[in-house]
């Protein structure tokens, strides 16, 4: 009979709490990482979202001053193509724009009139000092950075456009001063978004327009640190700010201006900052405890069915097992019985029983004490032990009586086999309980191919109480 080792039987339990517990661990991971990626997610989209905040306000200008460009080019057109363009409807021209400053030049690049006036600049080719006039005079809408006016040198911004005349092509020319624009009420009211800071800065470094405003001239002077981050990257954080900021940098197209947005993290990542930001790790702290809660559980479940398992064997084990010996009891020793007949029939192969009968047990007994007795009967059992073979079938049939079963032997074989049984029980060394001479023993043997297991085990006793009969008559003569 194989029996299972309890180290062997705890390994599969063991086994499967490492699995529970390497799964929550994976499980865990794995949501961690979802956590983190989908905050970083999360973070790529809301910056991706803030650069297309700046392309949309840096488009908004761009539409801004191709709109101002186009209103001016079709006023000059209608208003300022005569021959020699009076001075009063030029003024009106300029104030109908709002600007402080203009110039109109003839198709050689010379000024006809400028404001504020300036008679003795009237007739000077001024085109070639200035990047947006001359664009305008190739045919092509100008737009300056800060520049010092024609007439009074003040700083101002100007959007130049060409129209065609009579007498061949015209430059048109406003400016605005960076403290009062059309472009700074643009970005003051227009492109205002809650605690953000838009700078329009010309390809200078100089401020156009700024939201909220500042008397600054230039970026640099404005925020010294916005001004040193723009000038390395388009979207990033500012180095070293006091509030850690991120700012967007975009070119204005159809300009040499660039818009930039600055931004404190603390209101451009508010969507996953505070709480927002801590909830998914209290989730996942809740489900680190109940996973943790739950292979707890699973473990105690599978000790508790693993102790289970090993004591109903233990119990198996002892029902089918003699206390005492050892060996199978009755109950085993019917059950393989019944298989074996069961297999001898199937097979047409002699099944061979012997029973056994300790002779003298009882004066052992009574003479030694119940303890000899008992020795007495492990004894033989581990004579068996020793002279059986693997296959046999054998154990304790009750009281001082044991029963061997042999497949596959005959009567022959039977017999072979208790002698060597009765050699191994007479070598036994019991001498201090009264047998000097070994165990003595009557043995009953009984061989059939087709029979039902008790009338097997009743032939076996027959044969028996014929030898023990034998032996008393024996006995009695060698007395007489």
């Amino acid at each position: 009979m194989s029996k299972h080792s309890p180290r062997l039987a705890g390994i599969r339990p063991v086994g499967a709490i490492v699995l529970a517990s390497v799964a929550l661990l994976l499980l865990l991971g794995t949501l961690a990482a979802a956590i983190l990626a989908s905050r970083e997610q999360s973070r790529t989209h809301i910056l991706s979202t803030f650069a297309l905040r700046g392309t949309s306000s840096a488009t908004f200008v761009s539409e801004f001053v191709t709109q101002q460009a186009a209103r001016e080019q079709q006023a000059a057109q209608e208003l300022l193509s005569d021959p020699q363009p009076s001075p009063q409807r030029f003024h009106d021209v300029v104030a109908a724009f709002g600007s402080g400053a203009a110039v109109l030049l003839d198709s050689r690049g010379r000024l006809l009139d400028i404001a504020p006036a300036a008679p003795s600049l009237l007739g000077r080719s001024i085109a070639s000092r200035y990047a947006h006039l001359t664009a305008a005079e190739h045919g092509e809408t100008g737009v300056s950075n800060v520049v010092p006016s024609a007439a009074r040198k003040t700083p101002v911004t100007a959007i130049a456009v060409p129209f065609p005349t009579p007498r061949g092509r015209r430059v048109f020319s406003t400016a605005y001063s960076s403290s009062n624009s059309p472009l700074g009420r643009f970005v003051q009211h227009t492109i205002a978004y809650h605690e953000h800071e838009v700078f329009l800065v010309d390809g200078n470094g100089h401020l156009i327009a700024a939201s909220p405003n500042t008397a600054a001239m230039t970026l640099a002077s404005a925020d010294p640190k916005l001004a040193l981050a723009a000038a390395r990257k388009a979207l990033g954080s500012v180095a070293g700010a006091k509030t850690p900021t991120t700012f967007t940098s975009t070119r204005v197209p159809g300009t040499p201006w660039r818009m930039l947005i600055a931004v404190p993290d603390r209101r451009l990542f508010a969507s996953i900052a505070g709480w927002t930001r801590v909830v998914p790790w209290i989730v996942l702290a809740l489900v680190s405890v109940l996973g943790t809660l739950l292979v707890a559980l699973f473990a105690r479940s599978l000790t508790d069915r693993a102790r289970l398992s090993a004591l109903s064997r233990e119990l198996e084990q002892t029902a089918r097992t003699d206390s005492l010996t050892g060996l199978l009891n009755r109950r085993a020793l019917t059950e393989h019985l019944t298989r074996a007949c069961a297999h001898a029939r199937r097979r047409g192969e002699p099944l061979s029983v012997l029973l056994i009968d300790l002779d003298s047990f009882k004066e052992t007994n009574d003479r030694f004490g119940h303890e000899a007795g008992d020795h007495v009967l492990c004894a033989i059992a581990d004579c068996m032990r020793d002279a059986l073979r693997v296959d046999d079938i054998y154990g304790r049939w009750g009281g001082d009586e044991f029963l061997v079963a042999m497949p596959a032997t005959d009567q022959e074989q039977a017999q072979t086999t208790a002698e060597r049984l009765d050699r191994f029980a007479r070598d036994a060394k019991l001498g201090h309980i009264g047998l000097p001479d070994g165990i003595p023993f009557s043995v009953g043997a009984a061989t059939a191919t087709e029979s039902a297991p008790l009338e097997l085990v009743r032939a076996a006793d027959i044969a028996l109480y014929e030898a023990k009969a034998a032996s008393h008559a024996e006995t009695d003569l060698s007395r007489r």
